[in-house]
C-alpha cells in the first residue's frame, strides 16, 4: 500500500517522487512520471493559496496519463493562512471535492489526490488541469451569451440542492451564513470600508457612500434576513476568473476554486456574478431576462413555493451582499498588485451601480427596537468606525 505523501510547504518541495506518490495514493493507475516541472500560476490572484501547474514527462507513452496537473496549497503568508483557517477555506474546498464534487450537475476538475490536516488546516489538492477551454477577462466582462451560459450553469447547480441542504451530501457542509459569524463580518466590513473610501473614494457618489456607511451598521441583520429565504449549495466566488468556457452546449462551463463554497442563498451567486462580471450596460440589458431563465431552471429542478417576484426581490436584496464583498475585497487589497487593484476597483464601481439601479437601499435593515445587546454592539461599531475613519483621514 502506498503511504500518503506529506503536504508540501510550497512549490519548491514538489518533485517527481512526490507526484508519483500522490497519484498512486489517489488510486490513479497512470504510468509513473519520470520528470516534473513546476510552474506557479496563482501569482496575483491566488492570495489565499498557492496554485501550481505541474508539467509531467513519462518514459512510457500512455494516452491516459495527464500531461499536467494542478496542485493547490495554503498561502505562504502567515496572515492569509490564519484567515484561511478562521474561515475554513481550505477545509471547505477539501470537503467539496471529497463529498460533493462527484454528485455535481455541472463540470468541475476531477480530484486526483487530496489531503487535509484538521488541526493545522494544512491541505493539498492535486486536480485535473483544464485545457482547451476559453477564459474570459473579468475586467472586459462577459458578453450576453457568455453571461447567460454561466447563469444557466448556476441554476443547474442551485436547483439540484434547492432547500435540500440538510440531506447528504450537503449535511456536513459549511454554513456560509453562520449566526456566530455575522458580528465578525460586520466589524470586518466597517474596517475595510474605511480603507476602501481612502483608496477608492472616487468610485462613490454622495448617495452610495451614505448607503455603504448605513448598511455597515446593519450587516449582521442583513445576513439574518438573507438566511430566512430558501438555501442551496453555492459557489461563493462565482466570477469569470473561476470559469472556463467551452463548446459543449449546456455543459460548456467548467467551474473551479470552491474555497468559499457552502450553504447559502442562491441569488447571492447570481447577483455577485451579474453585477461584478459584466459591464454595467450589458448587465442592465440582460439581467431581468437572465434571472427569469434562472428561475425557470430551478423550478424545473424542483424548487417550489418560490414565485418569480420573490426570486427577483431576493436578487435585488443580494445586490447589497455583493457590495459587502466588494468593499471587503477592496479594503484588504495588496495595493502593489496593479491588476488586482484595477480588478477590485472595476468590481466596486459595477457593484455600486447595481445597488443604485436595483434600488437595493430598500433592503437596508430597519432597526426597530433592538435588544440591549444589539444596541450596545451597534453603538460600539458606530464609535469605532468614526474613530478609525478619523484616524485614517477619510
Amino acid at each position: 500500500m502506498t503511504s500518503d505523501p506529506q503536504i508540501p510547504g510550497d512549490g519548491h518541495s514538489i518533485n517527481v517522487e512526490w507526484v508519483r506518490r500522490a497519484l498512486a495514493a489517489g488510486g490513479k493507475r497512470f504510468p509513473p512520471p519520470s520528470d516534473v516541472r513546476v510552474e506557479e500560476i496563482g501569482v496575483g490572484s491566488g492570495v489565499m493559496g498557492q496554485v501550481m501547474r505541474c508539467h509531467l514527462d513519462y518514459d512510457e507513452a500512455d494516452g491516459r496519463a495527464p500531461e499536467s496537473v494542478i496542485v493547490k496549497l495554503p498561502s505562504v503568508t502567515a496572515k492569509n493562512r490564519r484567515l484561511g483557517k478562521r474561515l475554513a477555506l481550505y477545509r471547505r474546498e477539501y470537503d467539496f471535492y471529497r463529498a460533493v464534487a462527484s454528485n455535481l450537475p455541472v463540470p468541475t476538475p476531477s480530484l486526483l489526490y487530496g489531503r487535509f490536516e484538521p488541526k493545522s488546516h494544512g491541505f493539498v489538492l492535486v486536480l485535473e488541469d483544464i485545457r482547451g477551454m476559453a477564459v474570459v477577462d473579468q475586467i472586459a466582462g462577459a458578453n450576453p451569451a457568455q453571461a447567460k451560459q454561466a447563469v444557466r450553469a448556476l441554476a443547474r447547480l442551485h436547483g439540484a440542492y434547492w432547500n435540500r441542504v440538510h440531506e447528504p451530501p450537503l449535511s456536513g457542509c459549511y454554513d456560509s451564513n453562520n449566526p456566530k459569524l455575522r458580528p465578525v463580518v460586520q466589524v470586518v466590513y466597517l474596517a475595510n470600508l474605511v480603507r476602501t473610501l481612502k483608496h477608492f473614494g472616487n468610485a462613490f457618489s454622495s448617495t452610495t457612500r451614505q448607503l455603504a456607511e448605513t448598511i455597515g451598521l446593519g450587516v449582521a441583520d442583513h445576513m439574518a434576513a438573507l438566511r430566512a429565504g430558501p438555501r442551496t449549495f453555492t459557489h461563493g466566488d462565482y466570477r469569470l476568473d473561476n470559469l472556463f468556457f467551452g463548446d459543449r452546449g449546456e455543459d460548456g462551463v467548467t467551474i473551479i476554486d470552491w474555497q468559499v463554497s457552502g450553504l447559502s442563498c442562491g441569488l447571492y451567486d447570481v447577483g455577485y456574478f451579474l453585477a461584478g462580471n459584466l459591464t454595467t450596460p450589458v448587465r442592465r440589458q440582460i439581467e431581468r431576462e437572465t434571472v427569469e431563465e434562472y428561475h425557470d431552471i430551478i423550478c424545473r429542478s424542483g424548487a417550489t413555493d418560490f414565485p418569480f417576484d420573490e426570486c427577483w426581490r431576493s436578487y435585488r436584496r443580494n445586490a447589497l451582499a455583493g457590495l459587502l464583498t466588494s468593499v471587503i475585497v477592496c479594503g484588504g487589497l495588496d495595493l502593489d498588485d496593479d491588476r488586482a487593484r484595477h480588478l477590485a476597483e472595476v468590481g466596486l464601481k459595477r457593484s455600486l451601480a447595481a445597488v443604485e439601479d436595483l434600488d437595493a437601499a430598500e433592503f437596508i435593515p430597519a432597526h426597530g427596537r433592538p435588544s440591549r445587546d444589539r444596541r450596545l454592539f451597534t453603538n460600539a461599531c458606530r464609535i469605532a468606525y468614526r474613530a478609525y475613519r478619523s484616524y485614517r483621514g477619510v
